[in-house]
């Protein structure tokens, strides 16, 4: 079984460090896996990933450019969660792509996944599996619809671009992403909250979704002495620390506004102290109360680790995710979580048992969770850890995760009447 795995990420970022365990995971029951596309160029040979080169790329981001300000002209700056369809790679001529027996994009947006590959996408007699990390693939642009429902019915006036009667891109875009959409082609979303996203969107509500979650890396993210954690960290031994992060702590997608009544509420606060992590903290508390040790952006799952596992509690205060992969990271280092209803964590926290959920956008009642939580009584949260831990071993582990890609894999290929076909891309 030869996989080639369509990636347009950097294997070190958040989405990609789970790509990169899954593919290892992959290699390692036998699995004649590759990856492809914008990933790191000085990896590891054993890894089996190729990287698009400097010279591939840089026509494209030109065109990109021109595109973007072209659209910027009408419309102003465009946010960070709008990616309208633009020019991407040629990565159905490489020769990973033609040889492989089936195809997983495995993260990929417009800087990936231009025209020519959608189309060849369409034409392609081979199985191929799309992993949907955000609503990209089904929207007219937006990675996250927010409390738009327009991907629904066409789109159109979106708001991502000022709302005008006029805009013409995202009905164009999600048009044309519904006719390139190819019969082969099974979807796998990573969370229920996704993929009934995808079922009720317009390009994808006839198609074969399946739901398989993100996994965590037990190995790397386990309970750790809380006295030693926070020791390596320098942080305060007695009270209670609060941990929270984003890559973006600024953006409201991630519950900004909740964060920042939450960090009012206990500025200076010397029972409670806040370990976080991501950028613009500032922008949410200004100055940065003592009771406040900031870590700034992280891709080192050692430090993160320690993090997860010297909080008493986790705050995820997204409104709209994917999946949330810091859920079950603070879960599997014996942490519990607060989190929002409506978001996936309903998928992986039982409510009082290993954390809290809260009513989707309710700040008030964020807060109120935190305070009960405070308040318990000494080991109830600590318990309440053993518990989430438990469960993110049971329901998330790699070794499962990978199984369940394999076993997709194979019921795929023996959909085929010949799995293991002529080597030639079907559009060049």
């Amino acid at each position: 079984m030869k996989v080639v795995q369509i990636v347009g990420c950097p294997l070190h970022s958040g989405a990609g460090r789970g790509i990169r365990a899954l593919h290892e995971a992959l290699l390692g029951r036998g699995i004649d896996t590759r990856i492809i596309g914008r990933v790191e160029s000085d990896l590891p040979s054993h890894l089996k990933a190729e990287a698009s080169s400097f010279l591939a790329r840089l026509p494209v981001s030109l065109r990109n450019r021109l595109k973007r300000w072209q659209i910027k002209r009408r419309f102003g700056p465009l946010p960070i969660n709008f990616q309208p369809i633009t020019y991407g790679l040629n990565l159905h001529k490489w020769p990973s792509y033609r040889e492989a027996d089936l195809i997983h994009i495995q993260f990929a947006g417009a800087t990936t996944i231009g025209p020519p590959l959608w189309r060849a996408l369409k034409a392609e007699t081979r199985p191929v599996v799309w992993t949907l990390r955000d609503m990209w693939p089904f929207t007219g642009g937006c990675h996250f619809s927010g409390q738009c429902e327009r991907f629904s019915s066409g789109c159109g006036c979106c708001p991502e671009l000022g709302g005008a009667l006029d805009e013409g891109i995202t009905p164009h875009d999600l048009a044309f992403k519904a006719a390139h959409i190819g019969k082969n082609i099974t979807f796998v979303a990573i969370s229920d909250s996704i993929a009934e996203r995808a079922r009720s969107s317009a390009v994808l509500k006839d198609r074969d979704i399946r739901v398989i979650p993100n996994s965590v890396m037990l190995d790397r993210f386990q309970p750790i002495a809380k006295v030693e954690a926070r020791a390596a960290l320098g942080l305060p031994n007695d009270g209670i620390i609060l941990a929270a992060g984003a890559l973006n702590l600024a953006n409201p997608r991630k519950g900004s506004a909740t964060l920042a009544a939450l960090f009012e509420a206990y500025r200076g606060d010397q029972r409670v102290h806040f370990a976080i992590f991501g950028q613009n903290l500032e922008q949410l508390v200004s100055p940065v109360p003592e009771n406040f040790t900031q870590f700034g952006l992280l891709d080192d799952d050692v430090k993160l680790n320690r993090i997860y596992a010297a909080a008493d509690l986790y705050l995820m205060s997204s409104l709209q995710e994917s999946f949330g992969k810091v859920t079950v990271e603070a879960m599997a280092s014996g942490t519990p979580v607060i989190a929002y209803d409506g978001t996936p964590a309903v998928d992986m926290i039982r409510n009082g048992e290993t954390g809290w959920l809260v009513p989707n956008g309710d700040s008030a009642g964020f807060l109120d969770a935190v305070r009960q939580a405070c308040a318990l009584p000494n080991g109830a949260l600590a318990e309440m850890g053993k518990r989430a831990r438990a469960d993110v071993v049971e329901n998330f582990s790699l070794a499962s995760v990978a199984e369940r890609h394999i076993e997709l894999y194979r019921e795929r290929l023996g959909q085929q009447a010949n799995p293991i076909r002529s080597r030639e891309s079907p559009v060049n």
